[in-house]
């Protein structure tokens, strides 16, 4: 059984909202619904958490950024710089856990974890589901390793739940057509393994409380998880 964390209804209940994002701003899209969990109505807006996390934009069309068939949006994009290159457009994990914090005026810290193997990435979602603390958690992945088409990009995804029987993690994304039709808009299941291969040259941000700071410290070093930032 799919076990949801702490705030995943709000999360579900946000993203139905949201979608689908803007081009070139997964990373601030999903935090602004992941940050619902922690902070519901006062979580930061998208443009609001792509200016504090420094996104910057490629303003031409590039349509291999999304996934087929999806619409191309420019919300928020006369607020941000242009970026020197299509490579350089978009957050970086360390721009998006700066953000993050600046964006709420510290009153949420980030933890971030690189790469976690498969079996480590079990251990923490099934501790996470016996909520410890407040929180919400974003994937940063290659997409290659969780879609059945032809999309090859960095991305963000929201984690809000675990099936530990059938091995699979409830991921939010950031397009309606990403989703499962039995699941709420724009979510759907991914293998663990699949989502741990995914992420294995990135890594997860946990967002939480910043008075559940420590704690969420402690829980990444009890599982010998590498507390750091990544720099793809």
């Amino acid at each position: 059984m799919l076990r949801r964390f702490v705030g995943a209804t709000t999360i579900v209940s946000a993203l139905d909202h949201a979608l689908p994002q803007p081009d070139q701003l997964c990373g601030p899209f999903s935090a602004s619904v992941a940050l619902t969990a922690v902070m519901g109505d006062d979580a930061p807006g998208v443009t609001a958490l792509a200016v504090a996390s420094r996104s910057a934009i490629w303003p031409g069309a590039i349509d291999s950024a999304r996934p087929p068939g999806t619409p191309r949006i420019t919300d928020g994009w006369d607020l941000l710089p242009r970026a020197a290159s299509i490579d350089a457009a978009g957050t970086t994990a360390a721009g998006l856990t700066e953000g993050i914090e600046t964006a709420t005026d510290h009153r949420v810290a980030v933890v971030p974890i690189v790469g976690p193997s498969v079996e480590r990435l079990r251990l923490l979602l099934d501790r996470l589901a016996d909520r410890p603390f407040r929180f919400a958690s974003l994937a940063n992945v290659h997409t290659a390793e969780l879609t059945d088409f032809d999309w090859n990009v960095g991305h963000f995804v929201t984690v809000w739940g675990f099936d530990p029987v059938e091995d699979v993690v409830a991921i939010a994304d950031t397009y309606r057509e990403l989703g499962d039709p039995d699941m709420p808009p724009g979510c759907r299941t991914v293998s663990t393994d699949a989502l741990a291969s995914a992420m294995s040259e990135r890594g997860l941000l946990l967002l939480v409380d910043s008075q559940d700071h420590h704690a969420a410290v402690d829980l990444v070093r009890s599982l010998d998880l590498r507390h750091d930032v990544w720099s793809v």
